[in-house]
């Protein structure tokens, strides 16, 4: 796990938890962490890529740099808002979740999935598909396309099918931005989790950094940072 820092001069604290692929030295990350720099100094995790194990590998690394945070709130995405819903720690006043990964819809038979993930294999050769621009956001970048991870391995499958079975439930200070056409996460999954009162949706790709509607939501993410869930009403 890899943290950065941007420190601006802000005051208060925000913990970004990236997704998985993303860096920060991806245009549209910066422009996300950009805005947030305005009102927080930004403590940044990128997520390994290759892994077989969420709690040991995700949610323990970044629970512990949390805990030498005092107060902060939390936007995650994707992959980061699975690691974060699993997270517990002192000082989180909301979670702002992008596109959380909580839950998947993959185009595979569920025995046949249940099979490969049953392969006692580390190695990523899973080929992940080859998604178009518009899938991640009419904005992403050639580099983030790039550098998209473009394989997963049997235990990465098994690991995070696992973390998706035991969700705790959603927290009350906790909201989702999320598009309905989302081809990477399922987006059932966050309707199961959230009431429609706590979700808002937007046209545009899994990232919302990455498409065209950010600009119209960044204003009421950074909002529900601050007010959480009275934000959206």
């Amino acid at each position: 796990m890899q943290v950065r820092v941007y420190d601006d001069g802000a005051e208060r604290d925000c913990l970004l938890v990236l997704g998985w692929g993303n860096r920060c030295r991806h245009e549209n990350v910066r422009w996300l962490v950009d805005r947030l720099a305005e009102r927080y100094r930004v403590h940044a995790v990128e997520l390994p890529t290759h892994i077989t194990d969420v709690r040991r590998e995700w949610v323990d690394p970044v629970r512990r740099y949390a805990a030498d945070l005092d107060e902060f709130p939390i936007l995650a995405h994707s992959a980061g808002g699975l690691t974060t819903a699993h997270l517990d720690a002192d000082g989180v006043t909301n979670r702002v979740y992008l596109s959380p990964w909580w839950g998947d819809d993959l185009p595979f038979p569920k025995t046949v999935v249940e099979a490969l993930s049953r392969l006692p294999i580390t190695e990523p050769f899973l080929p992940t598909g080859t998604l178009e621009r518009e899938a991640i956001g009419d904005l992403a970048t050639e580099a983030q396309m790039r550098d998209g991870p473009d394989a997963a391995s049997p235990a990465f499958l098994r690991t995070t099918r696992r973390a998706h079975a035991s969700l705790p439930p959603a927290r009350e200070n906790a909201v989702a931005f999320c598009s309905l056409t989302d081809r990477i996460v399922d987006p059932r999954a966050i309707g199961e989790r959230l009431p429609a009162d706590r979700i808002r949706l937007y046209d545009g790709g899994h990232e919302l950094f990455s498409s065209s509607a950010r600009d119209r939501h960044i204003d009421t993410v950074l909002d529900a940072l601050e007010r959480g869930p009275d934000a959206l009403s």
